[in-house]
């Protein structure tokens, strides 16, 4: 009799587990194969992706599609300052997967948000238009509309290269190429190495992989990155590596390379460099630096800069005298070409010669085809002048002017500070030969453009960082 209160609770007890066991218990499934065409996400799961496991097959495919063409981006960088063949290749590459990869319209919504594409491809258009009425023949037309399409890299690298990491890729492989160059171009110097079939220089012109106005631009452009990367780096070794590497581009500009244009690029990039970071101070600075290096010159008759100074004003002078210019005289064949340059543009102010007509424009001018004729007046502002007319200038200026202004908004502290660089170093450039349809300067051009304004906030997507 005593255990019957005993069973009783074990018996309730029991119960309780049963009910409360019930309300767990999980339905009785169907079949395994109903189940999937009753609940298409089980489905999903059995073919090995969807919510809970992973990206949807296509779609992972896109994926990886896109994060190859970023690394062939990347790559771009490293070849640009190198190989022309590589250059070409990529640039294929990249065009076809921006054409090709989907996703229009967030394409169009970045390139419609971002003012440096849209005058990139307001460029291109202006290309295409101009083929219209072009006076060139259609080799030349054709020539013109392939180079003009580098300008369409401009917008498929700002969609590519929105994620920091990849424009810090890019900019370390540019940079890790120009210090490739760098130290080759040191070693042809010293003697260590001679020049052969892929290194184009010598003992007295140490370039590398591009004739000496290429290599000094790219060196003295090269030179503001690394002494932004210096003030930027957080320990004091990398400021004093950083800051040598600066040292060591600038003396191969100054002192072994002759190229003037890469100089006068240096040098308006030091003094805004100073001004940017020390205002009066630095300009004032820089008018002191100036000073010593122009009487240091002076006092060294034998230095590289020295004589391609000297050998400027003597080509000058030739042509000013009114001798016609040897073919080796770089002075005065570019007054020549300024000369008749301007008289094209006099003859065809509003809507130019048209895309590719520059060439027949100058052989008709000069009544010469044999002798005078020449597609690159030296001169990319006036080039675009004597092409497009009015809407050239106002569209290159457009775009130069825009990437100054955006600049400011561009995010962290070495971002603003390159791309102004950039403009300063394609205006300078431009007005001592053609960039945009010299291969390497264009590339560089495009390349640079569409990496640096890659972080432009869209719709205020990314706070406002001043470039000062």
């Amino acid at each position: 009799m005593r255990d019957i209160p005993r069973q009783s609770a074990f018996a309730a007890e029991s119960s309780d587990i049963i009910a409360a066991s019930s309300r767990l218990t999980v339905p009785p499934r169907p079949f395994p194969a109903l189940s999937l065409m009753l609940d298409p996400r089980l489905a999903e799961r059995a073919a090995g992706f969807g919510p809970s496991t992973a990206t949807p097959e296509p779609r992972a495919a896109r994926e990886r599609a896109e994060t190859a063409v970023k690394w062939a981006a990347v790559l771009l960088g490293f070849s640009i300052p190198v190989s022309v063949v590589l250059d070409n290749v990529l640039l294929g590459l990249i065009l076809l997967f921006w054409i090709a990869g989907g996703r229009y319209r967030e394409k169009l919504a970045v390139v419609r948000g971002n003012p440096v594409a849209l005058f990139a491809l307001a460029l291109y258009v202006l290309h295409l238009l101009g083929a219209l009425y072009s006076i060139g023949p259609s080799k030349d037309v054709l020539d013109a509309l392939v180079k003009a399409s580098r300008l369409l890299l401009i917008p498929a690298l700002i969609f590519l290269l929105r994620e920091p990491v990849w424009r810090e890729r890019g900019i370390a492989a540019f940079l890790a190429s120009m210090l490739v160059t760098l130290v080759l171009s040191y070693l042809l110097w010293l003697g260590v190495l001679s020049g052969n079939g892929w290194l184009k220089g010598v003992a007295f012109d140490p370039v590398v992989f591009k004739a000496h106005i290429t290599h000094n631009v790219f060196m003295a452009f090269a030179a503001l990155l690394f002494a932004q990367a210096a003030l930027d780096a957080s320990t004091r070794t990398g400021r004093i590596v950083l800051a040598a590497l600066c040292a060591a581009v600038v003396a191969n500009v100054l002192l072994m390379v002759p190229g003037r244009t890469g100089i006068v690029v240096l040098v308006v990039l030091f003094v805004y460099f100073l001004c940017r970071g020390l205002r009066l101070k630095g300009l004032a600075l820089a008018g002191a630096v100036l000073g010593v290096l122009a009487v240091v010159v002076l006092a060294s008759p034998e230095s590289m800069l020295h004589k391609r100074i000297t050998l400027a004003d003597e080509e000058y002078q030739q042509w000013r005298s009114g001798v016609p210019p040897a073919p080796t005289s770089s002075v005065g064949l570019r007054l020549e070409l300024l000369r008749n340059t301007l008289g094209i543009i006099g003859d065809h102010p509003v809507l130019g010669v048209g895309t590719g007509g520059f060439g027949q424009a100058y052989a008709d001018r000069v009544g010469d085809p044999g002798a005078g004729g020449t597609h690159n007046p030296h001169n990319e502002i006036l080039l675009m002048v004597a092409q497009f007319g009015v809407a050239g200038f106002v569209l290159l200026a457009g775009l130069l002017a825009t990437q100054w202004r955006l600049a400011a908004r561009l995010p962290g502290r070495f971002e603003p500070v390159a791309a102004r660089a950039l403009v300063l170093t394609f205006a300078v450039a431009s007005a001592l030969t053609s960039t945009l349809i010299d291969h390497s300067e264009g590339f560089l051009f495009a390349y640079m453009s569409g990496l640096l304004f890659a972080g432009y906030p869209v719709h205020g997507a990314q706070p406002r960082v001043d470039a000062t």
